[in-house]
């Protein structure tokens, strides 16, 4: 994998214009879920659901915030507070995610130059036949040889197949015990949220990567707030108000990676609004696409299927068709077993 990484990189990437900032106009794209008050409404509720069975603690919305939990929302204010902490948010991320994004987006790779690049790495070339046989990407037959992977999946595929190898290890599982037991389940929830904000945006005629980026920032964000969880108690009560405060954390943290990361985009863009700013009446499409996907993903993991369903259910009556297509797709309940 070094070898493939450092000859990946040993030519010059052109600079990427950014993108114009996007403004609110009459003819805004269709949104791919709820309204933002009923998306408001939902994230308390969903975020509390995902964080227990996540972390596998105890949810307890009513119980009152006690004097750990408060320690653990003072660290990470002061770790915000501190930018001298900012580049460990997440190890080895400043120096690696810059020049990976910037030779992702640049118009010089195309499909050959990036197909050469996974064929000399064998962790790229299982990924990319794994991808390409997973149930967003599979149909009847499975995929076997790698170039039949990498036609199905496309520039934008690969991209996404590359930037998941480099970035999951990330979600550290060789930390604390929080992590370990959290970082499994929050990586089945990034497969699918990536996925999901993929598919919406492109439904929507918005850059898939872009959204795959977004998604992916944002959950890696929680292995950041994990981590002060960790050795501070073996497990937690979530209430309500500890469940917002690590949520309101989640997204700061993932705009002080995303500024590590000193790429241009509009997902960057969002996830400095959406620490700024949280859902509301004046959220970009970006963020609110990202909030769908979000919850959707949850409802992909959440093990009681039913609730799951009918909690979907108007998400999805929202959504463009593609949208609902893709978490068919996704759906657990919906997988082909094998006799």
């Amino acid at each position: 994998m070094k070898a493939w990484f450092q000859s990946f990189f040993s030519s010059q990437v052109p600079p990427v214009a950014p993108p114009q900032t996007w403004q609110a106009t009459e003819t805004q794209l269709p949104m791919s879920g709820l309204s933002t008050p009923a998306l408001q409404q939902r994230r308390g509720l969903l975020d509390g659901a995902f964080l227990a069975w996540m972390t596998q603690g105890d949810l307890d919305s009513a119980a009152a915030l006690g004097e750990q939990e408060q320690r653990v929302l003072q660290r990470l204010t002061a770790r915000f507070a501190d930018p001298a902490t900012h580049a460990s948010l997440l190890p080895r991320a400043a120096g690696v995610v810059p020049a990976l994004l910037a030779r992702l987006r640049s118009d010089s790779s195309s499909l050959g130059e990036l197909a050469e690049h996974v064929s000399r790495d064998p962790t790229l070339v299982a990924e990319v036949v794994a991808m390409a046989n997973s149930a967003f990407y599979r149909r009847e037959r499975p995929v076997m040889e790698l170039s039949h992977s990498i036609q199905m999946l496309g520039v934008g595929g690969l991209r996404a197949a590359i930037a998941r190898v480099v970035l999951k290890p990330m979600v550290d599982a060789r930390s604390g015990p929080v992590i370990k037991r959290s970082a499994p389940r929050l990586w089945k929830h990034t497969e699918f949220k990536t996925q999901l904000g993929a598919e919406i945006a492109r439904s929507q005629g918005l850059d898939p990567f872009d959204a795959y980026m977004l998604a992916l920032l944002h959950d890696i964000a929680w292995s950041a707030v994990l981590r002060e969880l960790d050795g501070a108690a073996p497990s937690w009560r979530l209430s309500t108000e500890f469940v917002s405060g690590l949520g309101q954390w989640r997204d700061r943290l993932a705009w002080l990676i995303a500024q590590q990361w000193r790429p241009h985009g509009p997902w960057v863009q969002a996830a400095e609004e959406l620490a700024q700013q949280g859902l509301s009446d004046e959220s970009s499409p970006e963020v609110l696409n990202l909030c769908t996907a979000d919850q959707l993903a949850w409802l992909l993991c959440d093990p009681d299927r039913n609730r799951a369903r009918a909690l979907a259910d108007p998400l999805l009556d929202a959504a463009l068709p593609p949208v609902r297509a893709c978490f068919e797709d996704l759906d657990p309940a919906n997988a082909v077993r094998e006799p």
